[in-house]
């Protein structure tokens, strides 16, 4: 395990805390992360903040290394409207998830989807992150929500889009997506699903569990490729104004099926967090999207939940009796985060992957304590990440988790010294 850990942090616009913090306060709460933890990276976004943006990127009143707009790329971003949204075989356009926004109105992001394929939504998109990287100067971009629905939209939701340019482009690729659409309104699935064994062949669960000629697997592939594209352009342009670019992943075995391949994607990223989650239920913890899912393929497949873990199981995927159970009740397995991030590492390999430390506290939502923070570290270890980024905001991150990361980084005995208490804080707010 090397000790020049990389560690990161998450400073959100999209939630209460800061919108109703001054730029003191914010650069309060950097502070406090920067009393026990060395921090290199420091992300910032998702919505648009200009004065704390210029504080941030100001060279004088930084406080970490480097830092990161963190940027929304197909939901929740700048000037996208209805009429960019993906449709489902039925039509009918992305309504999203709501749950946060229903827990706490203050939250402001719906995940409603607009359609990578669109060339209205790609110049909305580049337009709008080109004239972002103009007006700051921060060292690069990280991207989010570079994806179709996830599974926890449901089952209709995630298996998009069906819109004409969708249509006109998987034409070209050769696939039918009326085809696709009436495999999926017939809930005909079981032909589109393994039945030999692998012999304990591990790769992705979710690619090994259908067949390799199977329409479905065809269509996730087409998703995959449209957005790679869409990404690969976002890089040139990135590059071309001598900026970074990072990428917030879904975990790899829920990659596939939100459009995202990590061999594909890495030659375009400098740097990769996969979001790693275990206890949250949001969209892209894996404590909600792999319930969903196993629920959305079952559904399909005509089968039960139980039968589709049961395989997971039988073919060596991390996977027991009761680990879907238990997901669903509790959080998901550390053996589970260990394989996930594992196989980060070796499909981005040689880009580095900081995997995303899930460490916040919303009352009555999710609470992480010290012992969560800490297994997830000793998977991320075990995994042999290159770092760790504080998920998913700073100024919710509870005071005994914190502490409990710095005192597990200083018990490394890392290459470089921790910085002392007078030059942690000696940048002006």
């Amino acid at each position: 395990m090397a000790t020049d850990w990389v560690v990161g942090a998450q400073l959100s616009t999209s939630h209460a805390a800061v919108e109703r913090s001054t730029i003191e306060e914010a650069f309060a709460g950097i502070a406090r992360i920067l009393s026990s933890v060395p921090l290199d990276i420091l992300i910032v976004g998702a919505r648009e903040a200009p004065e704390l943006f210029n504080a941030l990127t100001d060279r004088h009143r930084r406080p970490v290394r480097d830092v990161f707009l963190w940027h929304n790329l197909l939901s929740d971003a700048p000037g996208l409207e209805v009429d960019d949204l993906v449709v489902n075989w039925r039509g009918e356009k992305s309504r999203g998830w709501g749950g946060w926004a229903e827990q706490n109105p203050d939250v402001q992001e719906s995940f409603r989807f607009a359609c990578p394929n669109n060339p209205e939504v790609r110049r909305k998109t580049l337009e709008a992150l080109g004239q972002l990287l103009e007006r700051y100067p921060f060292d690069g971009i990280f991207l989010d929500k570079t994806r179709y629905p996830s599974p926890a939209n449901g089952a209709d939701e995630m298996w998009s889009c069906f819109c004409p340019h969708c249509r006109r482009a998987a034409a070209e690729a050769g696939l039918d997506l009326t085809a696709v659409a009436r495999l999926i309104q017939g809930r005909d699935f079981s032909q589109e699903i393994r039945h030999a064994r692998l012999g304990g062949v591990r790769g992705l669960w979710t690619e090994e569990l259908l067949a390799e000629e199977s329409l479905i697997r065809r269509f996730l592939r087409f998703r995959s490729d449209s957005i790679t594209r869409l990404v690969a352009q976002v890089g040139r342009e990135t590059r071309a104004r001598s900026r970074k670019m990072a990428l917030d992943l879904f975990s790899p075995s829920l990659a596939p099926v939100v459009g995202q391949d990590y061999q594909a994607l890495a030659p375009h990223a400098d740097w990769v967090k996969p979001m790693t989650y275990r206890v949250a239920r949001g969209p892209a913890s894996l404590r909600l999207e792999v319930p969903a899912l196993i629920d959305n393929l079952a559904d399909l497949a005509g089968a039960a939940p139980a039968d589709i873990a049961r395989w997971c199981a039988d073919h060596g995927f991390g996977f027991g009796p009761d680990t879907l159970e238990t997901t669903r009740r509790i959080a998901a397995p550390f053996d589970i985060v260990r394989d996930e991030i594992t196989m980060a590492v070796r499909r981005m390999s040689p880009v580095p992957v900081y995997f995303g430390l899930e460490l916040i506290s919303y009352p009555g939502s999710i609470e992480i304590a010290p012992a969560d923070v800490l297994g997830a570290v000793a998977a991320g270890r075990a995994a042999k990440a290159a770092g760790a980024i504080i998920s998913w905001d700073l100024m919710y991150a509870p005071a005994d988790g914190v502490g409990a990361l710095g005192e597990e980084l200083r018990c490394w005995d890392r290459l470089r010294p921790f910085p002392s208490s007078s030059s942690r804080n000696d940048f002006q707010a």
